[in-house]
């Protein structure tokens, strides 16, 4: 049950998150920076509270990884919710819900070889999650252009990929505190460095106000009003959340479907309203099903 209240604290902190840039229209990498260094810079007092424990290099190559995953994932997510909506990008995400499914499954395949013995279980499991997919699919009315596809398509793999590094690094931390520190500090400030790379390299949009040194204006463009630090207020509450929650789940694919709900925390916060289709009715009860089957 755990599981289940830090995914939906995951899914309500996301739904604001992939809504972010919507209106705001910060670069995408900028936002990355802000992100990355100021959440490893917020808990790096915290290394002095771990316990001294040998990690293997391994675990730390992991963190490396996830930080590289987390740049790529960031900011397509910032530049393609200015570009073409948060409302398709998170509608995209749908099939997420699959790949991390299999993809865990030929990691751990204890998990894969129980279901093999239960086949009415699995078949059940099986038409739950396609159920759930199409549900959500038809639910967010995605109509993603050739354009938005090819774009979002990296950012799918690396939020399933981001899913199961961060169950590694969450189980195998020393303890769920540890895991929570070294990825919030590591993992973070490479997804920082990652960021900083491509803003230097990367060229600014042709809509970006021609002015004396205009990265350096962008770059600065969210400590006005406060927008980075709440961006990055709420980035660890994100992933705090999310990283308790995959400690704990089953299967980070699980997790994932409670996540897709943020559209439609996002679309009633919003409109100050909820409204149901008949789609999202079914995305509701499939993952209902979802919920009681594996709990």
């Amino acid at each position: 049950m755990n599981w289940i209240i830090l995914s939906l604290i995951y899914a309500l902190t996301n739904a604001f998150y992939t809504t972010y840039n919507d209106k705001r229209n910060f670069n995408g990498y900028v936002l990355g920076i802000w992100r990355g260094f100021g959440i490893s810079l917020f808990v790096l007092p915290l290394f002095i509270t771990l316990p001294s424990l040998e990690l293997p290099s391994s675990y730390f190559l992991i963190l490396i990884l996830q930080g590289l995953m987390i740049g790529v994932y960031d900011s397509h997510i910032f530049f393609a919710s200015a570009k073409f909506g948060g409302h398709a990008s998170s509608g995209f995400m749908a099939i997420t819900v699959l790949l991390t499914v299999f993809l865990w499954w030929t990691i751990d395949f204890n998990e894969l070889a129980a279901l093999f013995k239960n086949p009415p279980y699995l078949i059940t499991l099986m038409l739950i999650l396609s159920g759930f997919s199409i549900s959500y699919w038809q639910m967010m009315k995605v109509h993603v252009s050739k354009q938005a596809e090819s774009y979002l398509y990296p950012a799918v793999f690396a939020l399933a990929l981001m899913s199961i590094a961060t169950r590694y690094i969450a189980l195998h931390g020393g303890s769920a505190y540890a895991g929570v520190v070294w990825y919030l500090s590591v993992s973070c400030f490479v997804s920082g460095l990652y960021n900083t790379v491509m803003f230097i390299f990367t060229p600014l949009t042709s809509n970006t106000p021609q002015t004396h040194h205009p990265k350096l204006k962008a770059l600065i463009a969210p400590f006005f009003k406060g927008q980075g630090f709440w961006l990055i207020a709420l980035s660890i509450t994100l992933i705090t959340a999310k990283t308790l929650a995959l400690r704990l789940a089953q299967n980070p694919g699980y997790v994932i479907a409670l996540l897709l709900t943020s559209p439609l925390i996002s679309d009633s916060i919003e409109k100050k309203q909820i409204h149901l289709t008949p789609a999202s009715l079914l995305t509701l009860m499939f993952l209902i099903l979802l919920l009681l089957l594996v709990s």
